[in-house]
């Protein structure tokens, strides 16, 4: 079973949580936004890996046969040397754990095995870039910390349209239709782990050891992001609460419940934790009883005044940007 990092199974939504945040925030910024661009290039290269790893996934779930209950997680992130290790594939067997590096890369690939710097070589330009190398060390350091065993890693070329010509020093690297092979060959007769206790170990992980915040790392405020209720039929931030119903002042659309999808992509970006005084400024409503019947059903009071927790269903946006950004 392909399982996310919080355990939703793989054939889920289709998005994993940061590239829907990045989806979300690029959405959400104006074009005069000098940080748009960079944005916009994190989640391009965001999304090659994100086809990379569907294709990956679906060649496991289909072909991988270990004799033995296995289940696989995707983007997690464990602590390392005080910050973090994300981890693309991590597989949890009885006789087996094993990191995967997952590569949606085209060109020839060149692994410095003194210096461990990496190049590619595309179209006769060199391009010196991030080596996997080093990402899949970091990661394989991480889980065998965090489980307190071994740890097998492999960089997985997903593209047909890349050559290794120079290979990495301390790991393998196979092209994505051998995987399955490849993994069935590590599986250590000898070895036997209890698998329900290292599931156990990442569930009471989960949460605790996220990717940096994406605002943060882009130099964004929360007043940075639009606000605004976005209408599901031409995409703008350009619903206006009127007569009871959320009407579009670009297509003219009407909507009894757009809101639902405007608090979801605040709970993507920002968390689930609401302030009243911020949902009359994302929703754009000024009357203090419309926003109590709007928030009514969708979120659930806390304890503290003025507070408020979105009841949270990423689904619906992931869903409704899964069919433009695919």
């Amino acid at each position: 079973m392909i399982l996310n990092w919080n355990g939703n199974s793989e054939k889920g939504c289709g998005l994993d949580v940061h590239l829907l945040k990045l989806i979300v925030l690029y959405e959400r910024l104006s074009s005069r936004n000098s940080s748009r661009d960079e944005v916009y290039g994190e989640l391009k290269r965001a999304l090659a890996g994100a086809a990379g790893e569907r294709r990956t996934a679906d060649l496991l779930e289909r072909e991988l046969d270990l004799g033995s209950e296995f289940k696989i997680y995707r983007d997690l992130s464990l602590p390392y040397s005080g910050g973090y290790a994300q981890i693309d594939f991590l597989l949890l067997h009885a006789r087996l754990i094993s990191v995967l590096e997952v590569k949606n890369m085209v060109g020839e690939f060149h692994f410095d095995p003194v210096n461990f710097q990496f190049h590619r070589v595309i179209e006769g330009r060199v391009e010196g870039m991030r080596n996997p190398e080093t990402q899949l060390h970091r990661a394989v350091k991480a889980s065998e910390k965090f489980f307190g065993t071994k740890v097998h890693g492999t960089i997985v070329l997903s593209s047909r349209s890349g050559r290794v010509a120079a290979p990495p020093k301390l790991y393998p690297i196979v092209a994505l239709d051998y995987l399955p092979f490849h993994l069935e060959g590590l599986v250590d007769p000898d070895m036997k782990l209890k698998l329900d206790d290292f599931e156990v170990l990442l569930r009471r992980s989960r949460g605790h050891y996220n990717i940096p915040d994406l605002l943060e790392k882009h130099k964004l405020t929360r007043e940075s992001v639009e606000a605004g209720v976005r209408c599901l039929g031409c995409g703008r931030l350009s619903c206006a609460w009127i007569q009871r119903k959320w009407r579009c002042s670009n297509c003219r659309a009407v909507s009894s419940d757009a809101h639902e999808f405007a608090l979801q992509e605040y709970a993507v970006l920002f968390g689930l934790e609401l302030t009243t005084e911020f949902a009359y400024k994302w929703l754009g409503i000024h009357d203090k009883y419309v926003l109590y019947r709007l928030l009514e059903k969708l979120t659930v009071k806390s304890n503290k005044r003025g507070i408020r927790y979105i009841v949270e269903n990423n689904r619906l946006v992931a869903d409704h940007f899964k069919g433009i950004y695919s």
